[in-house]
């Protein structure tokens, strides 16, 4: 029997995360035997390479002004472990999560070796969410689609935001492979929601969907950027204009995403009362969290290319004047160096340093892919923070990222100091 949270966490974290040949079977031959917890739920599915975490929060935002109870999966987490299962925001409590860890592993086969950490979050979540009666749960996948253990659900709408370069050594070296894995949540009869924006991928996207019957709607059709600046975004879908706090044009595919799903969702379902609007409220924690604001500190999730991408533009935008520092640590599975490179184009300046996670590449080798920036080394990442604050200029501003994990130990830092 567990007793306490880290009882629970080492023992989720001592199942191996990949397997060399893998199918579902395994998840529904236990959930079955659970009583199918998530057949009892109402779930909408979100998968793509970025903007998954903004429009999951999109969503919820809305159910939770919109007054339903409303429940979220996400990963990883940044300020707490409970984060990855919440309810209205509200992340499980640490005794939530060992009553329905001891509850699960009693039902575990003797034999656990097809089974992944992420295995063992969702089934959980499926035995909270279900006895927590919420209305709805968004449910975001970890990797791909087809094989990640969330697919077992039988959504009432799915999502893809986009297909981009991540997990390539899981999902394959292509755009199309990647696709095709995250095209596995299609359900037959389920709409597809979609930002994508690539006509080769867009073709296969439609193929897909008519082999399995399911509409496939392009969100981003009759929709409409009318500004995006320091003061959020204002844009127009579905016939409605809407504004968001949060920055960045990228935002604007995001929300779009949402609100289409929000629409389909009042329209054909018992939520007559979803307001889509309630959007406007919405925050995400290290989405271009502004954490002090004279001079600006700035917490972004960027951890690959498009990610990288997204936040140049949106640095650019907000703060054109403005001596541009960023504070960089990534993880070995990440291209790093592609990151650096695209990162240069706007840097005035490089700090590096090295965040808990085991993976983290060290400041030194991230140094060296550095050819073209001033730069400052440092192997613990408070120092670093510390220091750069403390000596940031009235015309300068701090953007932190290059990894989730990272993003979660400044924060976690700020926030204590």
């Amino acid at each position: 029997m567990f007793t306490t949270e880290n009882e629970v966490i080492d023992w989720i974290y001592s199942f191996k995360n990949m397997q060399s040949e893998r199918n579902l079977d395994h998840l529904r031959s236990i959930l079955a035997e659970l009583g199918n917890p998530h057949l009892a739920l109402k779930t909408v599915h979100v998968a793509g390479t970025n903007g998954k975490g903004s429009t999951v929060s999109y969503i919820r935002e809305a159910f939770m002004q919109s007054d339903y109870k409303v429940a979220t999966f996400t990963s990883p987490f940044i300020t707490c472990f409970g984060e990855r299962m919440s309810i209205n925001n509200n992340p499980m409590t640490s005794a939530d999560l060992v009553k329905y860890a001891n509850l699960l592993n009693a039902f575990l086969p003797v034999s656990t070796n097809r089974y992944t950490s992420f295995d063992l979050l969702t089934l959980i979540s499926f035995l909270y969410f279900k006895d927590a009666n919420v209305n709805i749960v968004i449910y975001e996948t970890g990797i791909g689609g087809r094989l990640d253990a969330t697919n077992v659900i039988v959504p009432l709408a799915t999502a893809i935001t986009n297909v981009g370069h991540d997990h390539a050594d899981v999902l394959g070296d292509t755009q199309t492979e990647r696709a095709t894995e995250k095209l596995g949540i299609v359900k037959v009869g389920v709409p597809l929601f979609t930002t994508e924006e690539d006509p080769e991928l867009l073709a296969l996207f439609a193929e897909v969907c008519h082999e399995r019957n399911a509409e496939l709607v392009l969100a981003l059709k009759d929709a409409e950027l009318i500004s995006s600046n320091e003061a959020g975004v204002h844009f127009k879908a579905v016939g409605t204009e809407f504004k968001i706090s949060m920055h960045g044009e990228h935002q604007f595919k995001n929300a779009t995403l949402a609100v289409n799903i929000l629409e389909y969702l009042r329209v054909n379902y018992d939520f007559d009362q979803l307001d889509a609007a309630k959007i406007s409220k919405t925050h995400w924690q290290g989405r271009f969290e502004l954490m002090k604001t004279s001079p600006p500190v700035i917490l972004d999730g960027a951890h690959n290319l498009e990610g990288i991408i997204a936040l140049i533009k949106t640095v650019k935008e907000i703060y054109p004047n403005a001596k541009k520092k960023f504070m960089f640590s990534a993880i070995a599975s990440k291209d790093a160096g592609q990151m650096i490179d695209l990162l240069s184009t706007v840097a005035d300046e490089f700090i590096f340093t090295k965040g808990t996670n085991p993976m983290s590449i060290g400041p030194d080798e991230l140094s060296t892919k550095n050819t073209k920036m001033t730069q400052k080394i440092y192997e613990n990442y408070q120092n670093a923070i510390e220091t750069e604050i403390k000596n940031l200029q009235a015309t300068d501003v701090l953007v932190v990222c290059g990894s989730l994990y990272f993003i979660s130990d400044v924060r976690n830092y700020l926030l204590k100091d």
